[in-house]
């Protein structure tokens, strides 16, 4: 699992601190306990997102006060909620670049594509160079966060580029995206184009910030360890080698050459990609057994109940039932307060 170092932590409060609130304050908010004051002190995605939420709340800006103009806090759950009421990945994108156009002079979005890959950019007016960077990264991951929550699973990404030189994902995965971290003048992600015409399998609940926030966890807990290949484009529906080849532009032995490592080779990690779908689209969708097996490939849903079962030990039913997070007592009490804290958006 990933971690924030303590200077990242330092830097998303910056404006909060500036305006006069506690970092301590914040940080016994978030139930982060920090030990050495420096880099050795990490924390986990949960306490992130709880940190973002109780800085906007706190400041009243979802812009955490880095930005030349605010952002009223309830904006940030209108998104999510517009995010959902388009027909496609790129109208949900377009929807929502142009209500953040709409609403904050400071931040602007770019979506662009060229031949067969589309570029996700964002730009931010701040006092100084520093604040605009850090929330551009945070924008990013929050844009990121909108299309996961659109498709109701992962996205797979080729690439991201920041304007920090001194990144500490630089070389690595993106802490927040999962894919590679490259140097650049535009913060951006890419992905392929083809994404774009990828219809939503989500719908809003009662509370949409611990939805998206959840389904983010999700994707940055349990797959940490198959990020760096090309096994979570399943969840995408690319589950033939031919396809994910396709896709990432690449032959199918240099595929082939990628999984070698992996436990199964493409076979099962095709497999464990099918089960993440599923329990994924079991535990966020109210769609049918049925609809989701047609959904993920199976002509006959007695053939994905068989393969599900012996899969997980579970029935897609039992499966359902299960809460999506088996946490530790120390992570529980962060996703219990998420679940309060996320709530104050809708109010």
């Amino acid at each position: 699992m990933w971690k924030l170092p303590y200077s990242w932590l330092r830097r998303e409060t910056a404006g909060a601190v500036r305006q006069g609130l506690s970092f301590d304050y914040l940080m016994s908010e978030s139930h982060i306990d920090l030990q050495y004051g420096d880099d050795r002190d990490v924390i986990g995605p949960a306490q992130a997102v709880l940190l973002c939420m109780n800085t906007v709340l706190a400041l009243q800006d979802s812009a955490h006060g880095l930005a030349s103009a605010s952002i009223v806090p309830r904006h940030s759950e209108l998104s999510l909620r517009i995010a959902l009421g388009s027909a496609t990945l790129e109208a949900s994108i377009n929807s929502v670049t142009g209500f953040y156009h709409s609403v904050c002079s400071a931040v602007r979005f770019n979506l662009q594509s060229k031949d067969d890959m589309t570029t996700l950019s964002i730009m931010v007016d701040a006092p100084n160079t520093e604040d605009a960077i850090q929330l551009e990264e945070i924008y990013l991951t929050w844009l990121f966060m909108h299309c996961i929550y659109f498709l109701g699973r992962s996205m797979p990404i080729i690439d991201v580029m920041v304007r920090d030189p001194a990144h500490f994902n630089m070389g690595q995965l993106h802490f927040g995206i999962g894919a590679p971290v490259r140097y650049g003048p535009v913060t951006s992600f890419r992905f392929a184009r083809n994404l774009l015409g990828a219809r939503s399998v989500n719908r809003a609940g009662d509370n949409p910030h611990l939805e998206a926030a959840l389904l983010w966890l999700d994707f940055v807990q349990g797959e940490a360890a198959e990020k760096s290949s090309i096994v979570y484009l399943g969840e995408q529906g690319f589950t033939r080698l031919k396809d994910i080849a396709e896709e990432r532009g690449v032959s199918r032995s240099t595929i082939r050459r990628r999984l070698q490592s992996v436990d199964g080779g493409f076979r099962g990690a095709r497999e464990r990609a099918l089960v993440k779908a599923a329990t994924r689209m079991l535990i966020s969708s109210e769609e049918s057994v049925e609809a989701i097996s047609a959904e993920l490939g199976y002509a006959d849903a007695r053939n994905f109940r068989r393969f599900f079962k012996n899969a997980t030990g579970l029935t897609p039913q039992q499966a359902r039932a299960r809460s999506r997070h088996v946490a530790s007592v120390g992570e529980q009490r962060v996703l219990d307060k998420l679940a309060i804290v996320s709530a104050r958006f809708n109010s």
